[in-house]
Protein backbone atom coordinates (compact mmCIF):
# COMPACT_ATOMS: atom_id res chain seq x y z
CA UNK A 1 0.00 0.00 0.00
CA UNK A 2 1.51 3.36 -1.01
CA UNK A 3 1.87 6.16 1.56
CA UNK A 4 -0.85 8.35 0.01
CA UNK A 5 -3.45 5.59 0.15
CA UNK A 6 -2.37 4.72 3.69
CA UNK A 7 -2.91 8.36 4.76
CA UNK A 8 -6.36 8.50 3.17
CA UNK A 9 -7.37 5.23 4.82
CA UNK A 10 -6.13 6.48 8.22
CA UNK A 11 -8.12 9.69 7.84
CA UNK A 12 -11.24 7.75 6.86
CA UNK A 13 -10.92 5.42 9.86
CA UNK A 14 -10.40 8.38 12.17
CA UNK A 15 -13.56 9.99 10.80
CA UNK A 16 -15.53 6.78 11.42
CA UNK A 17 -14.21 6.61 15.03
CA UNK A 18 -15.46 10.17 15.57
CA UNK A 19 -18.89 8.94 14.44
CA UNK A 20 -18.75 6.21 17.09
CA UNK A 21 -18.23 3.32 14.67
CA UNK A 22 -16.25 0.58 16.44
CA UNK A 23 -16.25 -2.03 13.66
CA UNK A 24 -15.89 -1.28 9.99
CA UNK A 25 -15.95 -3.65 7.05
CA UNK A 26 -13.52 -2.50 4.36
CA UNK A 27 -14.21 -3.74 0.84
CA UNK A 28 -11.60 -3.70 -1.95
CA UNK A 29 -13.55 -0.93 -3.69
CA UNK A 30 -13.25 1.25 -0.59
CA UNK A 31 -9.45 0.99 -0.75
CA UNK A 32 -9.24 2.03 -4.39
CA UNK A 33 -7.40 5.29 -5.06
CA UNK A 34 -9.83 8.20 -5.13
CA UNK A 35 -10.02 10.56 -8.07
CA UNK A 36 -12.08 13.74 -7.46
CA UNK A 37 -14.68 14.84 -10.01
CA UNK A 38 -13.27 16.69 -13.03
CA UNK A 39 -12.63 20.36 -12.39
CA UNK A 40 -13.86 22.69 -15.06
CA UNK A 41 -11.82 25.71 -13.97
CA UNK A 42 -8.97 26.60 -11.66
CA UNK A 43 -9.82 27.61 -8.07
CA UNK A 44 -11.21 31.13 -7.84
CA UNK A 45 -9.00 33.95 -6.57
CA UNK A 46 -9.89 35.82 -3.39
CA UNK A 47 -12.59 38.34 -4.24
CA UNK A 48 -12.18 41.88 -2.95
CA UNK A 49 -14.83 44.59 -2.86
CA UNK A 50 -14.58 46.63 -6.03
CA UNK A 51 -17.80 48.57 -6.57
CA UNK A 52 -20.17 50.81 -4.54
CA UNK A 53 -23.34 49.21 -3.17
CA UNK A 54 -26.56 49.24 -5.09
CA UNK A 55 -29.40 51.24 -3.54
CA UNK A 56 -32.13 48.61 -3.70
CA UNK A 57 -33.21 46.80 -0.54
CA UNK A 58 -35.37 43.69 -1.05
CA UNK A 59 -38.00 43.30 1.63
CA UNK A 60 -38.78 40.28 3.83
CA UNK A 61 -41.03 37.56 2.53
CA UNK A 62 -42.97 34.55 3.76
CA UNK A 63 -42.32 30.93 2.94
CA UNK A 64 -45.02 28.76 1.30
CA UNK A 65 -45.79 25.44 3.05
CA UNK A 66 -43.68 22.41 2.26
CA UNK A 67 -45.32 19.17 1.10
CA UNK A 68 -43.04 16.25 2.04
CA UNK A 69 -42.30 13.72 -0.70
CA UNK A 70 -42.36 9.96 -0.07
CA UNK A 71 -38.91 8.71 0.94
CA UNK A 72 -38.78 5.53 -1.13
CA UNK A 73 -35.32 5.89 -2.66
CA UNK A 74 -33.16 8.54 -0.91
CA UNK A 75 -30.73 8.77 -3.81
CA UNK A 76 -33.45 9.50 -6.36
CA UNK A 77 -34.83 13.04 -6.53
CA UNK A 78 -38.03 13.45 -4.54
CA UNK A 79 -40.91 13.38 -7.04
CA UNK A 80 -42.84 16.13 -5.31
CA UNK A 81 -40.79 19.19 -4.44
CA UNK A 82 -42.19 22.66 -3.70
CA UNK A 83 -42.14 25.02 -6.65
CA UNK A 84 -40.49 28.43 -6.20
CA UNK A 85 -43.00 31.12 -5.27
CA UNK A 86 -42.74 34.78 -6.33
CA UNK A 87 -43.01 35.67 -2.64
CA UNK A 88 -40.28 33.29 -1.52
CA UNK A 89 -36.94 34.74 -0.40
CA UNK A 90 -35.10 32.63 -2.98
CA UNK A 91 -37.63 32.96 -5.80
CA UNK A 92 -36.29 33.42 -9.29
CA UNK A 93 -36.87 36.82 -10.84
CA UNK A 94 -36.11 35.73 -14.41
CA UNK A 95 -38.90 34.86 -16.83
CA UNK A 96 -36.69 32.90 -19.22
CA UNK A 97 -33.77 30.48 -18.70
CA UNK A 98 -30.46 32.20 -18.08
CA UNK A 99 -27.57 30.97 -20.21
CA UNK A 100 -24.56 29.62 -18.28
CA UNK A 101 -21.67 32.07 -18.02
CA UNK A 102 -18.78 31.58 -20.42
CA UNK A 103 -16.32 32.15 -17.57
CA UNK A 104 -17.53 31.27 -14.03
CA UNK A 105 -14.47 32.92 -12.45
CA UNK A 106 -15.16 36.22 -14.18
CA UNK A 107 -18.84 35.95 -13.31
CA UNK A 108 -18.08 35.45 -9.62
CA UNK A 109 -15.76 38.46 -9.70
CA UNK A 110 -18.59 40.46 -11.27
CA UNK A 111 -21.07 39.34 -8.61
CA UNK A 112 -18.64 40.29 -5.84
CA UNK A 113 -18.13 43.70 -7.45
CA UNK A 114 -21.89 44.21 -7.63
CA UNK A 115 -22.18 43.30 -3.96
CA UNK A 116 -19.63 46.00 -3.14
CA UNK A 117 -19.35 47.27 0.45
CA UNK A 118 -22.93 46.17 1.00
CA UNK A 119 -25.37 48.28 3.06
CA UNK A 120 -28.56 46.60 1.81
CA UNK A 121 -29.59 45.33 5.26
CA UNK A 122 -28.90 46.26 8.87
CA UNK A 123 -26.04 43.76 9.33
CA UNK A 124 -23.54 46.26 7.93
CA UNK A 125 -24.06 48.51 10.96
CA UNK A 126 -24.25 45.74 13.60
CA UNK A 127 -20.55 45.04 13.98
CA UNK A 128 -19.62 43.48 10.65
CA UNK A 129 -15.88 43.62 9.96
CA UNK A 130 -15.91 42.38 6.40
CA UNK A 131 -18.07 40.64 3.84
CA UNK A 132 -17.59 36.86 3.51
CA UNK A 133 -18.45 36.19 -0.11
CA UNK A 134 -17.47 32.54 -0.67
CA UNK A 135 -14.46 30.39 -1.49
CA UNK A 136 -13.50 27.34 -3.47
CA UNK A 137 -13.62 25.98 -6.99
CA UNK A 138 -15.88 27.95 -9.38
CA UNK A 139 -16.21 24.82 -11.52
CA UNK A 140 -17.26 22.61 -8.58
CA UNK A 141 -19.87 19.87 -8.92
CA UNK A 142 -20.66 20.27 -5.22
CA UNK A 143 -21.54 23.48 -3.34
CA UNK A 144 -22.14 23.77 0.42
CA UNK A 145 -24.38 26.60 1.64
CA UNK A 146 -24.41 27.61 5.31
CA UNK A 147 -26.39 30.31 7.08
CA UNK A 148 -23.87 33.09 7.78
CA UNK A 149 -20.32 33.91 8.88
CA UNK A 150 -19.18 33.52 12.49
CA UNK A 151 -16.52 35.40 14.43
CA UNK A 152 -13.53 33.66 12.80
CA UNK A 153 -15.02 34.07 9.34
CA UNK A 154 -15.69 37.75 10.01
CA UNK A 155 -12.01 38.23 10.84
CA UNK A 156 -10.55 36.22 7.96
CA UNK A 157 -13.15 37.00 5.30
CA UNK A 158 -13.49 33.30 4.40
CA UNK A 159 -16.41 30.90 5.03
CA UNK A 160 -16.23 28.04 7.56
CA UNK A 161 -12.77 28.58 9.05
CA UNK A 162 -13.63 28.24 12.76
CA UNK A 163 -14.45 25.09 14.74
CA UNK A 164 -17.52 24.36 12.62
CA UNK A 165 -15.39 24.93 9.55
CA UNK A 166 -12.84 22.38 10.71
CA UNK A 167 -15.60 19.83 11.18
CA UNK A 168 -16.94 20.63 7.69
CA UNK A 169 -13.43 20.13 6.32
CA UNK A 170 -13.29 16.71 8.02
CA UNK A 171 -16.69 15.82 6.56
CA UNK A 172 -15.48 16.76 3.08
CA UNK A 173 -11.98 15.30 3.22
CA UNK A 174 -12.08 12.44 5.73
CA UNK A 175 -15.68 11.45 5.09
CA UNK A 176 -16.27 12.08 1.39
CA UNK A 177 -12.66 11.73 0.22
CA UNK A 178 -12.73 15.10 -1.56
CA UNK A 179 -10.28 17.93 -1.23
CA UNK A 180 -11.91 21.03 0.26
CA UNK A 181 -10.50 23.11 -2.58
CA UNK A 182 -12.47 20.97 -5.06
CA UNK A 183 -15.84 22.20 -3.73
CA UNK A 184 -17.33 25.67 -3.28
CA UNK A 185 -18.55 26.99 0.09
CA UNK A 186 -20.70 30.03 0.78
CA UNK A 187 -23.51 31.27 3.03
CA UNK A 188 -27.02 32.64 2.71
CA UNK A 189 -25.95 35.98 4.24
CA UNK A 190 -22.51 37.43 3.65
CA UNK A 191 -22.15 39.39 6.92
CA UNK A 192 -21.93 38.10 10.47
CA UNK A 193 -25.13 38.47 12.49
CA UNK A 194 -24.53 39.76 16.05
CA UNK A 195 -23.59 37.02 18.53
CA UNK A 196 -23.93 34.53 15.64
CA UNK A 197 -27.71 34.67 15.85
CA UNK A 198 -29.83 33.18 13.04
CA UNK A 199 -30.13 35.60 10.10
CA UNK A 200 -33.50 37.35 9.98
CA UNK A 201 -35.86 37.22 7.02
CA UNK A 202 -35.04 40.72 5.72
CA UNK A 203 -31.31 39.97 5.92
CA UNK A 204 -31.75 36.73 3.97
CA UNK A 205 -33.92 38.50 1.41
CA UNK A 206 -31.25 41.16 0.85
CA UNK A 207 -28.53 38.56 0.24
CA UNK A 208 -30.53 35.89 -1.61
CA UNK A 209 -30.14 37.47 -5.09
CA UNK A 210 -26.37 37.25 -4.75
CA UNK A 211 -26.47 33.64 -3.53
CA UNK A 212 -28.71 32.77 -6.48
CA UNK A 213 -26.25 34.44 -8.87
CA UNK A 214 -23.35 32.53 -7.28
CA UNK A 215 -25.12 29.22 -7.80
CA UNK A 216 -26.05 30.12 -11.38
CA UNK A 217 -22.42 31.03 -12.08
CA UNK A 218 -21.07 27.74 -10.71
CA UNK A 219 -23.99 25.49 -11.74
CA UNK A 220 -23.07 22.56 -9.46
CA UNK A 221 -24.49 19.09 -9.88
CA UNK A 222 -25.46 19.07 -6.20
CA UNK A 223 -26.04 21.69 -3.48
CA UNK A 224 -25.86 20.70 0.19
CA UNK A 225 -27.73 23.02 2.56
CA UNK A 226 -26.20 23.08 6.03
CA UNK A 227 -28.86 23.64 8.67
CA UNK A 228 -32.41 24.97 8.79
CA UNK A 229 -31.68 28.54 7.70
CA UNK A 230 -29.96 27.47 4.47
CA UNK A 231 -32.61 24.82 3.86
CA UNK A 232 -35.50 27.25 4.32
CA UNK A 233 -33.95 29.80 1.98
CA UNK A 234 -33.16 27.27 -0.76
CA UNK A 235 -36.26 25.09 -0.38
CA UNK A 236 -39.33 26.88 0.90
CA UNK A 237 -40.96 24.69 3.54
CA UNK A 238 -42.37 24.67 7.03
CA UNK A 239 -41.65 21.98 9.54
CA UNK A 240 -38.63 20.27 11.03
CA UNK A 241 -35.29 19.74 9.36
CA UNK A 242 -35.87 16.01 9.75
CA UNK A 243 -38.88 16.24 7.42
CA UNK A 244 -36.68 17.27 4.48
CA UNK A 245 -33.48 15.34 5.26
CA UNK A 246 -32.58 11.96 3.82
CA UNK A 247 -33.39 12.50 0.13
CA UNK A 248 -32.67 14.72 -2.84
CA UNK A 249 -34.93 17.60 -3.81
CA UNK A 250 -35.11 19.09 -7.33
CA UNK A 251 -34.20 22.77 -7.35
CA UNK A 252 -34.96 25.07 -10.29
CA UNK A 253 -33.32 28.50 -10.59
CA UNK A 254 -33.97 30.70 -13.62
CA UNK A 255 -34.58 27.69 -15.86
CA UNK A 256 -31.55 25.77 -14.57
CA UNK A 257 -32.20 22.52 -12.71
CA UNK A 258 -30.04 20.92 -10.04
CA UNK A 259 -30.44 18.79 -6.90
CA UNK A 260 -30.54 19.87 -3.27
CA UNK A 261 -29.61 17.78 -0.21
CA UNK A 262 -30.21 19.00 3.34
CA UNK A 263 -28.19 18.05 6.40
CA UNK A 264 -27.25 19.38 9.82
CA UNK A 265 -25.03 22.42 10.23
CA UNK A 266 -21.56 21.52 11.57
CA UNK A 267 -22.06 23.92 14.49
CA UNK A 268 -25.11 21.88 15.53
CA UNK A 269 -23.07 18.67 15.26
CA UNK A 270 -20.50 20.19 17.63
CA UNK A 271 -23.29 20.83 20.15
CA UNK A 272 -24.87 17.40 19.62
CA UNK A 273 -22.26 14.89 18.40
CA UNK A 274 -24.83 12.09 18.52
CA UNK A 275 -26.27 13.47 15.26
CA UNK A 276 -22.99 12.91 13.37
CA UNK A 277 -24.18 9.49 12.24
CA UNK A 278 -27.29 11.05 10.71
CA UNK A 279 -25.15 13.64 8.94
CA UNK A 280 -22.93 10.82 7.66
CA UNK A 281 -26.00 9.13 6.17
CA UNK A 282 -26.76 12.37 4.31
CA UNK A 283 -23.19 12.58 3.02
CA UNK A 284 -23.46 9.00 1.75
CA UNK A 285 -26.53 9.99 -0.29
CA UNK A 286 -24.47 12.82 -1.79
CA UNK A 287 -21.56 10.49 -2.50
CA UNK A 288 -23.73 7.94 -4.28
CA UNK A 289 -25.35 10.68 -6.36
CA UNK A 290 -21.95 12.11 -7.33
CA UNK A 291 -20.50 8.65 -7.98
CA UNK A 292 -17.82 8.86 -5.30
CA UNK A 293 -16.24 5.46 -4.54
CA UNK A 294 -16.70 5.42 -0.75
CA UNK A 295 -20.50 5.45 -1.00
Amino acid sequence: MDSGLRQRLAAYLEFQRELGVERLRITPAALAPFAPPPVRDAPAPAFAAAAPPRPQTPGPSAMPPFHPAPASDPVSPSPRAPAPSPSGSFASAAAAPVAPPADPVAELVRIRADLGDCTRCKLHRLGRRQIVFGAGNPGAELVFVGEGPGADEDVQGLPFVGRAGQLLTDMIQKGMGLDRAAVYICNVVKCRPPQNRTPESDECAACSPFLRRQLLAIRPKLIIALGACAAQNLLAYKGSLASVRGRLHPLALDGWNTQLLITYHPAYLLRDPSQKREAWKDLQIAMRFLGLPRA
